[in-house]
């Protein structure tokens, strides 16, 4: 049973030499300014989404309370700074300065702030992406996003806050359009046979990598779901007479996008013979092929061994 997909980061990189942005707010708000962008960027890559967070009232109440000690601010107010940019709707709190004094400076994106109360930028979602390489799977907000993906990130979904699961913009490249396809056989329910080669294949899959590979082949027309389940059991049936080590076996998705699955197709498959298994071999034995260039060993025994060790000595 596959896991389930993993959103939010256990860290974060924070660069040594903080860009001029974030010292204007040190610079306006002091320490406490600089620790509450610092706390905002923790509530985004460790929340439940990752690359943003949502902000509201009630938020800025709440982070007020726990980081200033009071839900108004008062005692966090650096000089009359915390004045400017006052927030329409939200408490006039040290939090809500800090944060409209960010949006202000581009910290966050004051478009996706407006229209949608996120907090989010172009550098936090480079980051989530470059932190994100190595999951199966990392689910994104067409609407939300200010950066394109690249092409290689075939585990990024692409999804639609009003068109559902799984809508992926159409517009987003050569990926994208791929992915699409790949979506659209699904729903037309021609993919019957995954779980078979899954069960069959001898190794764990990435089943989001695999799938998409699977339903490309048989979007060309030029393979069968059977044969592509047949080649699992042929593979599996030859890593196991050959006593293949795990490492050594082909990725599912590779197995499929390498065509390595060809070789493997009935008509094409050849069983490989069996590997002799390792036999004793008596001291008898060995006596017996111990020899070089046919030349006989001669055995000395314990006494005659002595006997060339006096000699040898003068003794």
């Amino acid at each position: 049973m596959g896991r389930q997909n993993e959103v939010s980061l256990p860290y974060f990189e924070l660069d040594c030499h903080m860009d001029d942005k974030i010292e204007l707010i040190e610079a306006e708000y002091g320490l406490k300014g600089f620790a509450i962008i610092i706390k905002l960027y923790q509530r985004i890559y460790g929340g439940e989404h990752g690359y943003y967070c949502d902000f509201t009232p009630d938020t800025a109440l709440l982070l007020a309370s726990r980081l200033c000690g009071s839900s108004g601010g008062v005692s966090g107010k650096v000089g009359i700074a915390s004045d400017k940019g006052f927030l329409p709707g939200f408490p006039n709190n040290l939090i809500t300065n800090v944060v409209s004094a960010s949006i202000r400076r581009d910290i966050f994106s004051e478009r996706l702030f407006k229209e949608y109360g996120i907090l989010t930028s172009s550098g936090i979602q480079k980051q989530y992406l470059k932190a994100t390489a190595k999951r199966q799977v990392v689910n994104l907000k067409k609407e939300y996003l200010l950066i394109s993906v690249p092409e290689n990130r075939s585990n990024v979904v692409i999804n639609s806050i009003s068109g559902g699961r799984n809508s992926i913009s159409g517009g987003r490249n050569a990926q994208s359009n791929s992915k699409s396809k790949s979506n659209s056989y699904k729903n037309r329910e021609c993919m019957h046979r995954i779980e078979d080669f899954l069960s069959v294949y001898p190794k764990d899959c990435n089943r989001h990598l695999t799938e998409t590979a699977y339903i490309d082949l048989l979007m060309t027309g030029k393979i069968t779901e059977d044969e592509l389940v047949q080649c699992a059991v042929n593979y599996t049936e030859t890593c196991k007479i050959l006593g293949t080590p795990e490492r050594y076996i082909k990725n599912a998705e590779n197995f499929l996008k390498e065509f390595v699955f060809e070789k493997y197709l009935p008509g094409q498959y050849h069983k490989p013979a069996k590997v002799a298994s390792a036999t004793l071999v008596t001291t008898a034995e060995v006596k017996s092929k111990n020899r070089f260039n046919d030349f006989p060993q001669r055995d000395y025994g314990s006494d005659g061994m002595s006997a060339m060790e006096r000699q040898l000595l003068g003794r």
